[in-house]
């Protein structure tokens, strides 16, 4: 079976010796690498990391690929190889090729879901038992419909969400960079936190030690808002202290991508998209939404549960908190999972460039931290298959709304949030309320909030 070395070489780089990361390919091509806290892979089992592309997926395996060669793992008994620039003929010959000359190893496969017959492979793979597997992902429908048909393939425990950071990991993670020049507001607010340790679950947020920092935090928090946890931005903000017009392009070309790939229409999806944006933090349902734009309700439907299934946003469903289950016909509201997301909308909607998509962010900062708000609570819960955001998340309305509420523990929180000015609503369920600035027994400023909550165990 014959095998081209030229692309097998340049992605395999760690097997000439040390000093690989200087020319790996995909290494060369980031501005600066963020890191992340590293899973402990575990042997002869397959482990996924599903998440929207530009997240950091790659670069995360190229991480734990150096980590597995710092820790006395054989360089040449790891193979890398990416998905979408091999054929699937050549990845089954490459590996038997391996097998042969290495008898296994660990087996890395990124963006493996837009290949045709991938659980196939994954499922020949993990019964030949020579592989530990790591594999990425970010195509919608092949993740949905197949990931989870993956029973006892050592899957089990080991699948994961792979998200933008969360507004706690964008600050320790400038706060791991050496060279940084932001600035000396930015600097000084990042020496002043560099003390804190504090976290908490969101049911339990004790944000006393962070009360002394809150004018540090909430400087961060805004730095934060512009780049909504993307790497590609947070590295603009460090190197040029904004983010590149080259990045809200790249985040336009993935969400295109995405939409092209699963052969919808890029004009629809603009128009749905750019309503989205008008339509902020309000109530929608599809029946509306399509008469506005000319539109078959069913389309709406199948667009938003792309966007969906895209990790690009959370679709949140009413609660019926009398029966403890969902509306399912009421109307939902739309959060978009980063804030880097509307913001790279607006620009490529209006052409906008980086003072423009400012002015944007803040024009719409109330809802645009709700929605932040939103997402990193979901982060906080959800886990493949066994916690998916439908099993704890929703929202609120009868004679008032509540943006967030969350079901656990056979009990209903809320958590509404007041980026403006602090009204309280009498409300079937205890409520915290998430402030600009303004504290309280039932207060705290979301900057706080969100600097101490963790994302779950199964949620990067």
């Amino acid at each position: 079976m014959a095998v081209k070395l030229t692309d097998l070489i340049s992605q395999n780089r760690w097997w000439r010796g040390e000093g690989w990361e200087m020319n790996d390919q995909d290494l060369k091509r980031i501005k600066r690498r963020i890191n992340r806290d590293l899973i402990k892979i575990p042997e002869g089992k397959l482990t996924v990391f599903r998440g929207i592309r530009r997240s950091g997926k790659t670069v995360y395996l190229k991480s734990l690929i150096s980590d597995l060669i710092q820790k006395g793992q054989d360089p040449r008994s790891i193979l890398y190889l990416s998905c979408d620039r091999i054929k699937k003929s050549q990845i089954k010959n490459i590996v038997e090729e391996f097998i042969i000359r290495r008898g296994g190893g660990y087996l890395f496969l990124d963006e493996i879901t837009y290949m045709d017959g991938w659980e196939l492979m994954l499922k020949e793979l993990m019964e030949e038992g020579q592989f530990t597997i790591i594999a990425t992902g970010s195509n919608p429908l092949g993740l949905k419909k197949k990931i989870d048909r993956l029973p006892g393939r050592g899957l089990e425990g080991n699948d994961y969400y792979f998200n933008p950071l969360s507004f706690r990991e964008f600050v320790l993670s400038l706060l791991e960079v050496e060279d940084r020049d932001m600035g000396k507001p930015v600097e000084d607010a990042l020496q002043a936190i560099s003390v804190l340790k504090t976290s908490f679950k969101p049911d339990k947020a004790d944000i006393s030690d962070l009360i002394p920092y809150y004018e540090e935090i909430e400087r961060l928090f805004r730095l934060y808002l512009f780049t909504g946890g993307f790497p590609d931005a947070i590295s603009d903000l460090i190197e040029m202290g904004h983010v590149s017009s080259e990045t809200y392009e790249t985040i336009i070309r993935v969400i295109l991508d995405t939409i092209a790939k699963e052969g919808k229409s890029e004009g629809i999806a603009r128009a749905i998209m750019e309503k989205l944006l008008a339509i902020g933090p309000n109530r929608i349902d599809f029946r509306s939404l399509g008469s506005d734009i000319e539109l078959h309700h069913n389309t709406v439907h199948d667009y938003l549960e792309l966007l969906e299934d895209s990790r690009i946003t959370f679709l949140l469903h009413p609660w019926d908190i009398s029966k403890g289950r969902h509306f399912p016909r009421k109307q939902k509201k739309v959060i978009f999972q980063s804030s880097l997301l509307p913001t790279a909308l607006y620009a490529y909607l209006r052409g906008v460039d980086w003072d423009g998509c400012q002015r944007f962010v803040d024009r719409n900062v109330e809802w645009i931290v709700e929605d932040v708000v939103a997402t990193h609570l979901i982060w906080t819960l959800e886990r493949p298959l066994m916690m998916e955001k439908h099993a704890f998340a929703g929202y609120y309305y009868g004679k008032k709304e509540c943006d967030m509420v969350i079901f656990k523990d056979d009990c209903f929180m809320g958590f509404e949030t007041k980026y403006g000015k602090l009204k309280r609503a009498k409300l079937p369920f205890q409520t915290i309320y998430l402030t600009k600035d303004e504290i309280d027994d039932d207060a705290i400023p979301v900057s706080l909030f969100l600097f101490g909550l963790e994302k779950s165990k199964r949620c990067l």
